[in-house]
């Protein structure tokens, strides 16, 4: 089994636990707060309790079922499952070439809670692709002393004076397709003394090659705030070693670009989170793995 289809297997049983976990959750929470009703019928208490719980796992029907053909690539029902006391099944039926119909349900021995979602997408994650991006991509340092830095050798990071940009489009990720996940890796062109922290953050500011510390793009288009414009609240972090390669994860950012194109792919700023350090990075002119790397695994919508 290759590593991006054991990820996808991990993804889907992951998924499924967490699934679970909340609805577990959920039902401690009311049953906390059930205990905690003092004054209050017990028995309205109770079926309230029941009828929440139900609706609950009936949602989880739903999800199970989902993911079920989404590991399959069809449109099967799901097996009955038992949990808390409950018994969840999932009818299925294909209703167009690429979605499903789930009539979900949630019995006890007293009541059943039923639920139903039309036009289901399902992606096969029995059979992920993986790919590195390389369209529209552009990669830069900017440092207020000097000008353009597009086609350095180096991508040069220094606390608090030089922050590196990225930019690549999803054009390499088919249409009607689920990104698994996206990693960031890039290569030091020179060691440093001790580890690094490097924080990646979403670029606000549309930027192109021209960028430097004052200016986005262009001679007149200016970063609202010189250094560049970007979500404060980082994207992903990691530690850079001293010599060596580093990978950030990049899921949630790439998948936001795929999802939603302009205008929220703007690319990434990379910056030193602590005071008196440096790294350099290899730049695309390095060519091979040791350019910057873009890698995105992705599933495609199932042909039912």
């Amino acid at each position: 089994m290759t590593r991006a289809r054991i990820q996808a297997r991990a993804r889907e049983s992951g998924v499924l636990l967490l699934a679970v976990a909340l609805l577990l959750a959920v039902m401690a929470a009311l049953a906390f707060g059930m205990s905690r009703a003092a004054g209050m019928d017990a028995q309205a208490v109770s079926a309230d309790y029941e009828r929440r719980k139900l609706g609950y796992l009936a949602e989880g029907a739903v999800a199970a079922a989902k993911w079920y053909n989404q590991a399959r690539c069809g449109s099967q029902n799901l097996p009955a499952l038992s949990l808390a006391g409950a018994t969840l099944s999932a009818t299925v039926a294909k209703s167009s070439p690429k979605t499903i119909d789930i009539s979900a349900a949630a019995t006890t021995a007293d009541a059943t809670s039923r639920l139903a979602r039309a036009g289901v997408a399902v992606f096969d994650f029995a059979n992920p692709e993986n790919k590195d991006l390389g369209g529209g991509f552009v990669d830069t340092y900017i440092d207020p002393g000097l000008g353009v830095q597009s086609n350095a050798d180096s991508l040069v990071l220094t606390s608090s004076q030089s922050n590196v940009l990225l930019s690549w489009d999803t054009k390499d990720v088919p249409k009607d397709s689920t990104i698994l996940s996206a990693r960031l890796t890039l290569t030091q062109s020179a060691g440093g003394s001790s580890p690094r922290t490097v924080d990646v953050h979403q670029v606000t500011t549309d930027w192109d090659a021209n960028a430097t510390w004052y200016r986005a793009r262009g001679l007149l288009t200016f970063w609202s705030n010189p250094g560049g414009d970007y979500n404060a609240t980082p994207a992903a972090s990691a530690v850079v070693p001293t010599t060596g390669s580093a990978s950030w994860d990049l899921t949630a950012l790439v998948s936001d670009w795929y999802n939603n194109d302009k205008p929220s792919n703007q690319g990434m700023l990379l910056r030193l989170r602590d005071p008196g350090q440096t790294v350099r990075f290899n730049s695309d002119k390095a060519g091979g793995k040791q350019r910057p790397v873009l890698n995105v695994t992705f599933s495609k919508l199932c042909k039912l």
